[in-house]
């Protein structure tokens, strides 16, 4: 069982050291191994159903009215989701083993063979906020690539994310691996996070999944390369030459499906030369689903008798995550215009088109610069599991060394191997 200690530093000291060491154990893993592991985590999960729902109900019972309801609804657990987490365990399972691939290989012209070869990171140090199926989403990846992992969730998803770890812990004992391969921070206090992210000697990468102001705060303390998954500002734009029933459908989708995630849209693009009637029905479409719109003076004149659409304020403002019924409004041009608005305003995250015209989407493609590009597609399909990943330990809005939804092979780096017969250089 894992146990809590009093004392920061003894604890940040035996998860960074607990977790170098099962580095080097599981990297020398065979794949049948780590499947097996994986596949034990969803029967697991599968047993455990009742006592996953009676802790997430504490975690639950004890947030609510104190948080918003889309992170109430991240935070909640049910049947389906707990089948969703089994079944991803065991897609990832039966993934083509990431580990030993041989990237590249050739001859040098004195004879020694060259190959880069697929190898795990080391040990890694997830940070994640209210989403408790994220602690086996997260373990299960970091495992598969043969990387150790530290997870440490929102105090709201403790007692969740508690009984979670410690059904993988169980896999890993069950199948004679050593358990620390997973371990979770079971200490609330940031001071003890701030400690693990001076920890380079032990932990090899940092992923935080979360908030800007969680991303922002563990780049500016930690010593271990991040990648960060920043806030998600994601566009549609809609062309004059749009097919206005596949708008409709992909505006209300990206907005309303669910609101409370990375991956939904925060502000539509509407092209100045739609017919007038498009663009009411397109409006329409979203504020008679509850869709709170928010323009500049111009988005207010042009849809004035159609949508009340409150002031955004300053254009800066535009550059906002609402992660509720809500969204930004604003005409443009062209897309040109749309993609400089898009280039100003956006955290590179997602973006969607949606036009008939193949100049306008090859235009987008090749000018938004964002880690997914939708054309005529929902910005909700920018997800690890809809990509075939089976899940994602976040979506990366870096450009190194990972970029859009995580999944194993993004968890994994390289080695560069030489076999020779005796050669030395002169």
């Amino acid at each position: 069982m894992m146990q809590t200690y009093s004392n920061l530093d003894d604890y940040s000291e035996i998860l960074a050291k607990n977790a170098k060491k099962a580095s080097r154990t599981i990297r020398t893993l065979t794949a049948d191994k780590r499947a097996a592991v994986l596949k034990s985590v969803a029967s697991l999960l599968r047993e455990s159903k009742e006592s996953i729902l009676a802790a997430n109900k504490i975690d639950v019972d004890a947030s609510t009215g104190k948080i918003s309801d889309a992170m109430i609804d991240r935070l909640t657990l049910n049947d389906s989701r707990i089948e969703a987490m089994a079944v991803g365990a065991e897609e990832i399972a039966a993934f083509t083993d990431p580990l030993n691939r041989v990237l590249e290989s050739r001859e040098l012209k004195n004879g020694i063979k060259i190959s880069r070869v697929a190898v795990p990171i080391g040990s890694v140090f997830f940070i994640f906020e209210s989403r408790p199926n994220v602690t086996i989403d997260g373990a299960c990846l970091c495992f598969k690539a043969g990387n150790a992992v530290i997870l440490r969730g929102g105090k709201e998803s403790l007692n969740s994310a508690k009984c979670l770890a410690e059904i993988f812990r169980t896999a890993l004992r069950e199948n004679g691996v050593d358990e620390d391969a997973v371990q979770l921070v079971q200490e609330t206090s940031h001071d003890l996070v701030s400690k693990l992210l001076q920890r380079n000697d032990c932990i090899d990468l940092v992923i935080p999944r979360g908030g800007e102001r969680l991303i922002r705060a563990v780049v500016e303390q930690s010593k271990i390369p991040v990648i960060k998954h920043f806030n998600g500002i994601c566009h549609v734009y809609v062309d004059k030459s749009a097919d206005i029933e596949k708008a409709e459908k992909i505006l209300i989708n990206a907005k309303t499906q669910r609101t409370g995630v990375c991956n939904a849209m925060e502000c539509v693009l509407l092209d100045k030369h739609l017919p007038a009637a498009d663009t009411a029905r397109l409006v329409n479409a979203l504020t008679s689903r509850d869709v709170e719109l928010f323009g500049n003076t111009d988005a207010q004149k042009r849809l004035e008798g159609i949508a009340k659409i409150t002031d955004i304020g300053d254009e800066a403002n535009y550059h906002h995550e609402y992660l509720a019924l809500k969204a930004s409004i604003k005409f443009v041009e062209d897309v040109a215009e749309a993609c400089e608005h898009i280039e100003k305003n956006s955290s590179r995250h997602t973006e969607a088109v949606v036009a008939e015209d193949s100049c306008v989407q090859d235009y987008f493609v090749a000018n938004v610069d964002s880690s997914s590009v939708m054309v005529n597609a929902s910005t909700r399909f920018a997800d690890g599991g809809e990509y075939g990943l089976g899940a994602e330990v976040g979506i990366s809005t870096d450009k190194l060394h990972a970029r859009g939804p995580m999944g194993v092979e993004s968890l994994c780096t390289y080695k560069w191997v030489l076999r020779g017969n005796g050669q030395v250089r002169g």
